[in-house]
């Protein structure tokens, strides 16, 4: 009989439910108190004198690819002092705060305005603004917010770093080794409508550096290699530690579809 009791009493065992074990509800509650401090903290008493026409801006909906939209915010010394903004942060690098660091007298208006980069930042957004004046000691004057919306993209413009208008690069800067051969490569993206056929300034180019794209041509969605190969045996006596390839095919100014090259050591090549 012993073996069946033994055998009974383990079923009983199994039977009975083990409960997971339970989180400490007080630290939970800490968790979110610590979380929503950061994302509410107590304002300043100085902040009363800062009167924002809005603190919330509705940015709507935002395609991931668009050029980072600006948004500003205005708001009017109510008190019988100057207020000086001085620090703006924001809870994610993707809202870019700008201000001007001067003086708003009483009665007078200032701003402060909040770029969104949205690549990388698919879904709904509730961006949060601190702003710290000459007042408001170490305690923000004010806590505004960014919200809205950003359509992911078709393609991963998240992978690329840097944007040319339709053309997203992963780098727009090299490093090569001035005493030996190099090729150099760019992975690259067309996240607009259009093929892109990518060239660049030949007259600019020294004779020291080759450009090629490959494929030549960049359908919508497709992407890329800019090759950049270097040749020392084409180096003049002297040549420059920085040099400017300016791609073509882009509706941009040459400042914005500029790919730099920077060389280790300056080459002197003696002939």
């Amino acid at each position: 009989m012993m073996p069946y009791l033994s055998i009974f009493l383990f079923g009983v065992l199994l039977a009975v439910p083990v409960s997971p074990p339970q989180e400490d509800t007080s630290e939970v509650s800490e968790r979110v108190r610590q979380i929503d401090s950061l994302y509410n903290p107590p304002v300043s008493e100085s902040g009363a004198d800062m009167l924002f026409g809005t603190k919330v801006l509705d940015a709507g909906t935002i395609k991931e690819t668009a050029v980072p939209p600006e948004y500003e915010f205005t708001w009017t010394n109510d008190g019988n002092r100057p207020v000086t903004v001085l620090k703006v942060t924001t809870t994610c690098g993707c809202a870019v705060p700008s201000f001007e660091r001067v003086p708003v007298q009483p009665g007078e208006k200032g701003s402060l305005k909040v770029t969104y980069h949205p690549k990388g930042h698919p879904g709904k957004f509730d961006r949060r603004i601190f702003v710290y004046t000459d007042l408001s000691g170490a305690r923000p004057a004010a806590v505004l917010s960014l919200k809205g919306y950003v359509e992911a993209a078709d393609v991963p413009v998240w992978m690329f770093r840097h944007q040319m208008g339709s053309l997203y690069l992963r780098r727009t800067e090299l490093e090569i080794d001035g005493q030996r051969k190099a090729v150099e490569r760019i992975l690259c993206m067309n996240a607009g409508s259009e093929p892109l056929r990518i060239g660049v300034e030949s007259t600019l180019l020294p004779p020291y550096l080759s450009f090629r794209c490959e494929p030549e041509t960049i359908p919508p969605g497709g992407e890329a290699d800019l090759v950049i190969s270097y040749d020392p045996e084409a180096v003049p006596m002297k040549m420059l530690k920085v040099v400017p390839v300016i791609l073509t095919g882009l509706d941009l100014p040459p400042s914005q579809r500029t790919i730099m090259v920077k060389f280790k050591v300056e080459t002197n090549i003696k002939r």
